[in-house]
């Protein structure tokens, strides 16, 4: 019987009375986490049930993956080096990700608050109904550690609440003088390095006022509004956001820089990038036999107030023009067992219009070096004297329509080197406009050292290296026959790269192989969009995303991984030349570093990971769907069981 039924069925003082004596027996539930946590939060993570989300992370795959033994040097090497990254909640409060294991009995959240100039704080916060003996083992810990760095400790009520603080002093090795504390309320547990901000949260805890709390910002009620939307019949197993530039500053009061000059954060931040004012979502694990993860994301980014008339975003933010559009299933001459495929719809001219501004800040180093660029390839006596807006990118995107199609495919070479990503990019032309851009990009090509060939009855341009290698690669990392890339002995074909304009796309491959294995698929008709696992992935993303779409993605993870995996392996990700590895060159190298190219130090040690042959049975198929909304766009992305395919 439920307390409305017994509150129906009962009258006056005795009614009252029971319902007084039910709820004490009755423990209560702590408060959201979001409406605690100040409006200052700039990261945020959420786990609505630890204990059930562990259960549900072992049936997994990837789960299953992290108890292999061989991986666990991997995983403890992790546990050490993230946490340090990220507010160094062990060092600066003696509790470490294993010894919250138990402590919760509802949800349990982390956050990062900013706090300007002065250091961001790390907060836990911690619903321990159920638990309240692990949660003083836990009390017992950090009083332990924070008194055996000589704190003083003080206690103190505010709002009713007593928490506890700690002063502690100058550390020997220069870390300042600073306070920490906790405080347990009914069945919360808060803890956070900062004294000040742990008062804050009892204040809003205690007055029940949630009125200035994180969940009031509108970022964040955006992105969790519009995940709840799209996930109306499953509850999330975690939930995440972040405030991207604010987390970024909030994590240099961390870790300082040592080069105080303009870094790529603050080009992209003056180009209108900060116009992206909030990115999260909801993560479901193991929902149900086939699908190991499913994921929402939301990347909040309303229109600029400070954009010019008739612009929505600021400078270069504005190339992010993606409209939706139907109809974008692999092509037919999409090679079938390529690692990853990426397809998106963008207005190109719209981008190249806005793309000046982006180059001259993050290529260039100064201002006019794009339009000074443009003007050259027409201009210069010894350039390809073309327009290049008119003569190439107008032939490939036309606003009159409802943008132009781009298609990415990556694959690699075997052995995995560093320079083993070998990609291929279709991009839309406009219809009727194959032969002028035909003519105007041979123009161009010839000056960069491209030669006009023949290859599957179609001209291409080829470039020739000084030096080349036998052809004795293997595309899809093996998964195709070698009988399928049988040639003339005579031909060195791999280190290649190349141009063609044909079928009503423009194809750009990093080698020439890869380009004659997609002439070859259109004859043989064994594209990627006839393959089980593709077909698996899109029928999964039917079911849960809109029909809506401005592009999407497809994943073989464990072939998609393999190249970085075997790097990471042996301790060679820095040397590597793939997009991803000069990415994480590019966001981990001080700018001290890249003036003076040297390499950067491998961040995390994978000379414990297993052999890849063992590990590519954990990794399944994956994808991504991709819908551009008026401010901002909606992800929806799926990790399919490989076992359950």
């Amino acid at each position: 019987m439920t307390l409305a039924k017994i509150q129906t069925s009962l009258s006056g003082p005795l009614s009252l009375a029971l319902l007084l004596l039910i709820g004490k027996s009755l423990p209560a539930a702590a408060p959201a986490s979001d409406t605690i946590l100040p409006a200052t939060t700039v990261a945020y993570l959420s786990i609505s049930n630890p204990d059930d989300l562990e259960a549900r992370w072992t049936r997994t795959q990837l789960g299953q993956f992290s108890e292999d033994p061989s991986l666990d040097p991997f995983i403890d090497h992790l546990r050490d080096t993230i946490p340090k990254r990220v507010g160094d909640m062990e060092g600066r409060m003696g509790i470490s990700i294993d010894d919250l294991q138990g402590v919760a009995g509802g949800e349990l959240a982390w956050a990062l608050v900013a706090k300007g100039k002065e250091r961001a704080v790390s907060v836990l916060l911690i619903d321990t109904t159920g638990n309240g003996k692990k949660r003083d083992e836990v009390i017992a810990k950090i009083d332990l550690h924070l008194k055996e760095k000589k704190s003083k400790k003080v206690t103190a009520q505010i709002a009713g609440i007593e928490i506890t603080t700690y002063e502690v002093p100058k550390s020997e090795s220069g870390e300042k003088a600073r306070t920490a504390a906790y405080f347990i309320h009914g069945n919360l547990l808060c803890v956070a390095d900062d004294g000040p901000l742990v008062r804050e949260l009892a204040k809003r805890v205690g007055a029940n006022d949630g009125s200035q709390s994180f969940a009031t910002v509108k970022e964040y009620q955006e992105v969790m509004s519009r995940c709840a939307a799209a996930d109306q019949t499953m509850q999330p197993d975690l939930r995440w956001f972040v405030r991207p530039f604010p987390f970024v500053d909030a994590m240099r009061t961390i870790r300082p820089r040592k080069d105080l000059g303009e870094d790529r954060i603050e080009q992209l931040r003056r180009q209108g990038f900060g116009a992206l004012l909030g990115v999260g979502g909801y993560v479901h694990v193991n929902f149900d036999k086939k699908h190991d993860f499913i994921h929402r994301t939301c990347a909040y980014a309303p229109p600029a107030k400070d954009a010019l008339e008739g612009k929505k975003y600021r400078l270069g933010m504005n190339i992010f023009k993606l409209p939706n559009r139907k109809g974008l299933r692999p092509h037919n001459w999409t090679p079938r067992m390529i690692a990853k495929y990426t397809t998106v719809n963008v207005d190109l001219l719209h981008a190249f219009d806005h793309v000046g501004t982006l180059f001259d800040t993050m290529v260039a180093g100064y201002e006019g070096a794009f339009e000074t660029a443009m003007e050259r390839f027409e201009k210069d006596p010894f350039g390809p004297k073309i327009k290049f807006r008119k003569d190439i990118i107008a032939c490939l995107g036309s606003s009159q329509r409802s943008g132009t199609r781009i298609c990415l495919m990556t694959d690699y070479r075997l052995p995995i080197g560093t320079e083993s990503e070998r990609f291929l990019v279709a991009i839309e032309i406009n219809p009727g406009s194959e032969e002028r851009l035909r003519v105007a990009l041979g123009k161009y090509v010839e000056k960069d050292g491209y030669v006009q060939k023949m290859l599957e009855g179609r001209e291409i341009w080829e470039f020739l290296p000084e030096e080349e290698e036998d052809f004795d690669a293997v595309l899809g990392g093996g998964l195709l026959e070698e009988e399928d890339f049988e040639e003339e002995e005579d031909q060195r074909l791999l280190t290649r790269s190349a141009v063609c304009v044909t079928a009503g796309q423009l194809f750009i491959a990093s080698d020439v192989e890869f380009l004659h294995l997609a002439f070859r698929q259109a004859t043989l008709n064994e594209s990627l969009g006839e393959s089980f696992d593709y077909l698996a992935v899109e029928e999964s993303l039917a079911k849960l995303a809109s029909a809506q779409r401005c592009g999407w993605s497809f994943n073989r993870l464990d072939e998609a991984v393999r190249p970085i995996y075997v790097l990471l392996r042996e301790g060679r990700m820095p040397e590597s030349e793939s997009f991803f590895g000069r990415l994480l060159n590019e966001l981990l190298t001080s700018p001290d570093d890249q003036k003076n190219q040297l390499l950067r130090e491998q961040k995390v040690d994978g000379s414990g990971l297993p052999s890849f042959e063992l590990a590519r049975r954990y990794f399944g198929p994956s994808g991504r769907s991709i819908r551009a909304d008026d401010d901002g766009w909606f992800v929806t992305g799926v990790l399919l069981n490989k076992e359950a395919e």
